[in-house]
């Protein structure tokens, strides 16, 4: 008897163990998208600085200091876990394929939500305040998909509106994705190093990073109204993302269950904090 209940600790330890290891190798796909803090509370703020002008030095008179405008961009946190039953630790022997498969499905669960935390903050400026940068269905041909003229105007809008160069991603949903790898600029060896219709993906273009995501499962995902579907191009400083716990795990036998409940727990949210950063990119799907 004891030496069932040491093995039987000895499994849920493990598994624990095996699901923060899972989690923090396969981080949700958008967390990368985002400026990213640790925090203790509820809440983070994100300072925001205006612009500064330099003035011409006249020697013998005072220093000329502007008065900077300052604002802040609160994020706040909200609670979610993933619990399941299980009773792979029931079992006489491990069965290792159950046990992987148990680590993976609430790893993976913890990841969807995450990611569509992100992509709900996305969400929630462009139908609230909205954003000032934009690109339209009709670039590139009247209701198009993603296309190069596409990514020449993102870039050209990023460029005009001196936003940093470094960082630059573009979030688009695996039916655009697809559509822009068949364009022949992308597709041919002739106009790029990349060889897409070999490996099936093009990792960046017109110096912005691109991550192709399907749809989520259990989750809405990226939205798509009246055959339009929103993309979104982020300047990784322009997108805040707040933890307050990294996932934990608990495994607990439940007599009632004659099962043992796993359950992972998170805390975290997301906010945009500089909208000119971030553009929706429209696209069309029949």
């Amino acid at each position: 008897m004891t030496i069932h209940i040491e093995t039987n600790q000895l499994q849920t330890k493990s598994f624990e163990a095996e699901v923060f290891r899972a989690y923090q190798k396969t981080e949700s796909t958008l967390r990368k998208f985002c400026t990213t803090r640790s925090i203790s509370g509820i809440s983070h703020q994100f300072p925001k600085y205006g612009t500064l002008a330099a003035v011409e030095r006249i020697v013998g008179t005072p220093v000329v200091a502007a008065n900077q405008s300052t604002d802040k961009v609160e994020i706040s946190i909200a609670r979610f876990s993933v619990a399941t039953y299980t009773d792979i630790f029931l079992q006489s022997e491990v069965n290792f394929d159950d046990k992987e498969e148990a680590v993976q499905a609430i790893v993976s669960a913890a990841n969807r939500k995450t990611d569509q935390i992100i992509i709900d903050a996305l969400e929630a400026q462009r139908t609230g305040a909205g954003y000032t940068l934009s690109v339209g269905v009709n670039i590139g041909g009247n209701n198009s998909s993603l296309n190069v003229a596409k990514f020449a105007e993102i870039a050209r809008l990023y460029d005009l509106n001196n936003i940093i160069r470094n960082e630059r991603n573009l979030l688009v949903h695996a039916n655009a994705y697809h559509k822009f790898t068949q364009e022949t600029t992308v597709a041919s060896s002739d106009y790029n190093n990349y060889q897409v219709l070999t490996s099936g993906k093009i990792p960046a273009y017109y110096g912005i990073t691109i991550n192709s995501m399907g749809n989520i499962e259990n989750e809405n995902g990226m939205k798509v109204a009246s055959n339009i579907r929103y993309n979104y191009a982020v300047q990784k400083a322009a997108l805040g993302f707040v933890e307050n716990k990294a996932l934990t795990t608990e495994v607990n036998y439940v007599p009632t269950m004659a099962a043992h409940l796993a359950a992972c727990f998170f805390s975290c949210g997301s906010k945009v904090i500089e909208e000119k950063g971030i553009i929706p990119v429209q696209t069309y799907e029949a």
